[in-house]
């Protein structure tokens, strides 16, 4: 790699220099010379600044690729003994079931916010076409109102001039002076007509233009309601965990390695059982997850509150109130919001 720059920097070097004829006068050869030199300078700079740049990047991948290293080697060692083996089995079981768990999630909420978005899409649309085909109706009367104004008044105007031009005799300059004074009252009128009418069309092309306005994205209720379905659901799930085991994926997902004192082999080939059916109840009961989450998710949005108008996110205190005085509500011995459970953060609408 830094061959290959030195190389570069080379040829790009031996284009920037300015060749000099030997006839030239010697200030031109001198300014040459030191505008080169400048030139070399910086160029020079530049490439070094890349090189250490490109070091910098190269000791923080083998920084990285040590660490996976270390952690793979740790891994085999684990798994070379027994008992550690199957500690560290359960232990990304356990890493397992919190993933089923907020891709369930993840999917209720990427699944009501497709819907949401597509009929907010076709609302914002219907109501863009009825208020662009109004505006359009009300211009375009407008634009022919002026049409008729400005053919009315240059017609006045046709006639007038066709009055002055019979109008040349001598004996008719009353008439005459009449028409002039008439004449240049209907001048002022037909400049304010032209104006009216440029202004019309002027607002007839912005209406059409307009038309095409973006959809400016999922309304600040249909956030909330999607924040909202995704703690029922994280609230769901976790009623469907027992608590004791809800608390050790916590722990699993707080620790990248198995930590703690290892189990004995029947507790872990007990506990890997009880993984393995709670995770086949998960995704058993994958196809009522929001059916079951709905009535969460209406005694919520009934009963939380919100720092700020504009918030998508409810305040904690208010979600623990909604769900504590839930009837159905069994207790997971864990705060949905405050604890993150399930990594519901990162599925929330700003």
């Amino acid at each position: 790699m830094f061959t290959q720059t030195i190389n570069w920097l080379g040829k790009f070097l031996q284009s920037r220099v300015v060749l000099t004829h030997p006839e030239a006068p010697e200030d031109t050869r001198v300014i040459n010379l030191f505008r080169n030199r400048a030139e070399l300078k910086k160029e020079l700079g530049d490439a070094q600044e890349e090189i250490h740049r490109l070091r910098d990047r190269v000791k923080l991948q083998e920084a990285a690729t040590a660490r996976v290293r270390e952690q793979l080697e740790g891994l085999e060692a684990r798994l070379a003994a027994p008992l550690s083996g199957l500690n560290s089995i359960l232990h990304y079981q356990l890493r397992d079931l919190w993933a089923t768990a907020h891709a369930q999630i993840a999917a209720m909420v990427r699944e009501l916010a497709q819907q949401r978005e597509d009929r907010e899409r076709r609302q914002f649309l219907a109501d863009l076409n009825r208020q662009t085909f109004e505006r359009q109706q009300s211009a375009r009367a407008n634009l022919a109102e002026a049409e008729r104004n400005n053919a009315d008044v240059r017609g006045k105007l046709a006639a007038i001039n066709q009055g002055l031009a019979q109008s040349r005799a001598w004996w008719k300059y009353f008439a005459r002076r009449d028409l002039d004074r008439r004449r240049l009252a209907m001048l002022a009128e037909v400049g304010a007509a032209e104006e009216h009418l440029h202004q019309a069309r002027e607002e007839l092309r912005q209406v059409e233009e307009q038309g095409g306005a973006k959809y400016p994205g999922l309304s600040l209720d249909a956030r909330r309601v999607l924040n909202l379905t995704a703690l029922a659901g994280a609230q769901v799930l976790a009623q469907r965990l027992a608590p004791a085991l809800l608390t050790r994926v916590q722990n699993a997902m707080s620790s990248g390695e198995p930590a703690g004192e290892p189990a004995d082999a029947p507790t872990c080939v007990a506990s890997m059982q009880e993984v393995a059916r709670t995770r086949a109840a998960i995704m058993q009961g994958r196809a009522t997850l929001h059916a079951d989450s709905r009535r969460l998710i209406d005694r919520l949005a009934a009963t939380v509150s919100y720092r700020g108008t504009s918030e998508t996110v409810p305040v904690d205190s208010s979600v623990q109130a909604a769900l504590g005085s839930d009837p159905g509500r069994a207790d997971i011995g864990a705060n949905i919001l405050e604890q993150d459970l399930w990594s519901v953060s990162d599925l929330f609408y700003e």
